[in-house]
């Protein structure tokens, strides 16, 4: 049985429902994309026009400041310096905007201070300076006298309350011309900060104020913002903007950015620069809040791509079940039959599709394959058969090989020795009165000739079991097969050999490795070398059989081994398989000079 994790219906349902989630998935990732551009673009619409309301209520109020300081220095209670009625349209003016105008002033130009106001810091609406005060000295009149027209100062402490706060200033002149000196409306920060909390911001956004030297004059995620009472040293200093860097906002009119902060939460910045104080004012939206609508999408998306996915499975597990799976069921059954010896199951034919072609042909196939395989035990039977008359011949041939070996060792070997013996004995008995040394030398030469006969009886008796046996003397036979050979060409043959005994020793397969080798030096000799003189010198010691082979023929080019190579190419590599060498030296017109080496032991080296 197939394990249901390898079944072709487990794959199939899998690897459609992968395609099907890989799909969802780049829907799912292009739908984020567009959903997270859009939701970013409608923030920074928002953000934009957060900020563009914002800016206009601050410089609606600035507008409004400006408007009324200039025309109070039309009054010529001012420029006349009238004290009494000043007072009294200070006063007023101060009551009536009291959640952010803090006082009112003149400082003339002789260095007199006429001041009213309403808070922290007066005595019966007057404030009280230390001794020596002179307002000339103040930052608010230099600005003034330095502008020659309306600004807005920097922030700094106040003379008669320790509070940072800004001055509207304008210059003060009599209608003649003659400089009177410097009015100022004097707003306090902390004023500033709780009008601007005021604002109703969406999505929970808040505002910062940054001057020229980027401090936060406002700043709503501070602690001190919005109306808490800061510490007293905290109060008289601006402090340090460095939730992050400001040198991200741009130059441009409503740059933005994302930034995160380190308590984890990310906001969208906005920012611009206010015109009539010169001021950075930030807007931060949250962006979780900006991404909600986003990410709702998002979630509904991922149901339905989940609840899609789970539909399609379904459907298409029953659909591959009815069209495919049953189908199949049914051919592995009987597939399953055969396997156990029921030659005669067949898949049923019942549908007019490619399943039904398919059970057909496969009917048919194991109808085939029935006859084939009746027909191939027929054929292995009289296969055998024929085998069994082979193997009677072959031995019946075997037989007949091995009478004519053994006579033919019979006349080479024991033939001679016995002539040998023979011979020795005839010596022998003519020398038994004559000459005791020879007979005895005789002797000696019958008993080592029964010996060695002997031995080569014992040769040939036991060939038949063990190839490796002894050649009688393998390098005489050698000689007699190549002189012949080159005798047909009349070519001169000299021939020397050192230890011939270890030759005779050498194994079957050393044997027939040195009569391939020197069968086809003499094969090239023939065929190419046009040589009238070739030599050969065999020698064999310390576990080496060294073969050196010479003609006096044409020669040739080194370079015609890479072509034709007169099978040299094949003995080389031959020889390097056997743990050999190869040295070959030829050349146009210099003959060949042929010197090879081979272990007596022959190990194939599978390294080759």
């Amino acid at each position: 049985m197939v394990h249901s994790s390898k079944s072709i219906k487990t794959k199939f349902i899998l690897s459609i429902s992968a395609t099907v989630v890989f799909f969802l998935l780049v829907l799912l990732f292009m739908s984020y994309s567009l959903l997270k551009d859009s939701a970013e673009n409608s923030a920074r619409e928002l953000s934009r026009t957060i900020l563009t309301e914002t800016d206009k209520q601050i410089d609606s109020f600035f507008t409004e400041i400006e408007h009324l300081t200039r025309s109070m220095t039309g009054f010529p209670a001012f420029y006349e310096v009238r004290v009494g009625e000043m007072r009294t349209i200070i006063l007023s003016t101060v009551r009536a905007r009291s959640e952010y105008l803090r006082a009112i002033y003149l400082g003339t130009a002789e260095g007199e201070m006429h001041e009213w106001g309403i808070g922290e810091g007066f005595v019966d609406h007057a404030p009280v300076f230390e001794p020596g005060y002179d307002p000339r000295e103040r930052p608010w009149y230099r600005e003034a006298v330095e502008k020659e027209g309306f600004t807005i100062t920097k922030p700094y402490i106040y003379a008669s309350v320790p509070a940072l706060g800004i001055t509207s200033v304008q210059p003060l002149y009599h209608p003649d011309g003659e400089f009177v000196g410097v009015l100022g409306l004097d707003i306090m920060l902390d004023d500033l900060k709780r009008m601007i909390a005021q604002l109703k911001m969406q999505k929970g956004g808040r505002v910062i104020l940054l001057n020229q030297e980027n401090k936060a004059i406002v700043n709503q995620f501070s602690s001190s913002s919005g109306g808490d009472t800061p510490e007293a040293s905290d109060a008289l200093r601006l402090e340090e903007f460095d939730m992050f860097d400001v040198e991200e906002l741009s130059g441009e009119k409503n740059s933005h950015f994302i930034t995160s902060f380190d308590d984890g939460s990310r906001y969208y910045i906005t920012a611009t620069q206010n015109s009539m104080t010169g001021w950075k004012l930030i807007v931060a939206l949250p962006y979780e809040a900006v991404m909600a609508q986003a990410t709702d999408s998002i979630r509904l998306i991922v149901s339905l791509d989940i609840l899609l996915m789970m539909l399609l499975s379904v459907v298409i597990g029953f659909l591959s079940n009815i069209i495919i799976i049953h189908p199949l069921k049914a051919t592995v059954e009987v597939m399953r039959r055969l396997e156990q010896g029921e030659t005669e199951a067949r898949v049923p034919v019942t549908r007019n599709d490619e399943f039904g072609t398919l059970a057909h042909q496969f009917n048919r196939l194991i109808n085939i394959v029935s006859d084939y395989r009746k027909s191939l035990e027929d054929k292995v039977e009289q296969r055998t058969r024929e085998i069994t008359a082979l193997q009677q011949e072959n031995v019946r041939l075997r037989i007949i090989e091995e009478k004519e070996r053994i006579y033919g060792y019979l006349h080479d070997s024991l033939g001679a020795r016995l002539t040998n013996i023979f011979i020795s004995n005839n010596v022998a008995r003519s020398a038994v009165e004559k000459d005791p040394q020879v007979l005895k030398e005789m002797l000696e030469q019958i008993e080592r000739n029964t010996q060695q006969a002997i031995g080569d009886l014992k040769e040939i008796l036991f060939s038949s079991q063990d190839e490796t046996r002894k050649i009688i003397d393998f390098p005489k036979l050698i000689k007699h097969h190549i002189k012949e050979r080159l005798s047909l060409k009349d070519i001169d043959f000299a021939y020397s050999i050192s230890n011939p005994e270890e030759l005779n020793d050498l194994d079957r397969e050393a044997r027939f490795e040195i009569e391939k080798i020197l069968q086809e030096l003499v094969s090239n000799t023939l065929k190419h070398s046009r040589a009238t003189e070739a030599s050969l010198s065999l020698d064999a010691a310390e576990g080496t059989v060294s073969i050196q082979y010479s003609d006096n023929g044409i020669g040739f080019e080194r370079d015609m081994l890479d072509g034709a190579g007169f099978g040299l190419n094949n003995m080389e590599y031959r020889l390097a398989h056997l743990g050999g060498s190869f040295h070959l030296e030829t050349g146009p017109g210099q003959g060949v000079d042929i010197r090879i080496e081979l272990p007596m032991e022959m190990k194939e080296h599978s390294s080759i």
